[in-house]
């Protein structure tokens, strides 16, 4: 209970219409339980027939949304809440798919934060896509640091590029969506 009101009393504004507490932790739990759905509609999804390890980020259209009408904090807490949650409904929470999926929504999330930061102009979309290479690079030297495999570095290149444009469809799909809240940011 108290990490919940010390969430929801925390500096960082939901966006500009939402301001109380229960509002603050409503918002991000609504995001939390859309990134699990969207992770797990996912998982159920069939692999890509040109390169089968990589899926297309569904469950990230609820942290860019985050990120971008509530801020990092709010972002990180649906990051990690979509993780956990999938890991427990999936059964591979304390397994190596965790340790990637850590990995790579810690690198995804530093970049897009980190871009929307430096970088005023750009939109979601920018974010997005780097936070999507960002995301695959991370999970591919996780599992090649797990594997003790450094040959599977060499997926980088053709997996960054396959992830930029899914990064940025992500990006245009979490852009539309917060636009459409009655309370966005202008």
């Amino acid at each position: 209970m108290d990490s919940t009101l010390a969430f929801a009393k925390s500096g960082a504004p939901v966006a500009s219409g939402v301001a109380s507490p229960a509002s603050r932790v409503a918002f991000a739990a609504a995001l939390i339980a859309l990134a699990t759905v969207l992770g797990l509609v996912e998982a159920a999804l069939p692999p890509l027939a040109v390169v089968p390890w990589l899926k297309p980020g569904l469950a990230n259209i609820a942290v860019v949304m985050a990120l971008s009408a509530s801020g990092p904090f709010v972002a990180g807490a649906v990051s990690g809440g979509r993780i956990v949650i999938i890991g427990l409904a999936t059964g591979t929470l304390a397994g190596p798919a965790s340790g990637m999926a850590f990995a790579g929504a810690a690198a995804s999330l530093f970049v897009m934060w980190g871009l929307s930061r430096a970088w005023g102009s750009l939109s979601p979309v920018g974010w997005s896509a780097a936070g999507s290479a960002a995301h695959v690079c991370a999970q591919l030297l996780a599992a090649a640091t797990m594997l003790d495999s450094p040959s599977l570095l060499a997926l980088i290149p053709g997996s960054v590029l396959i992830a930029l444009p899914l990064g940025a469809l992500i990006g245009s799909l979490a852009r539309y969506l917060v636009s459409r809240l009655p309370w966005r940011q202008a």
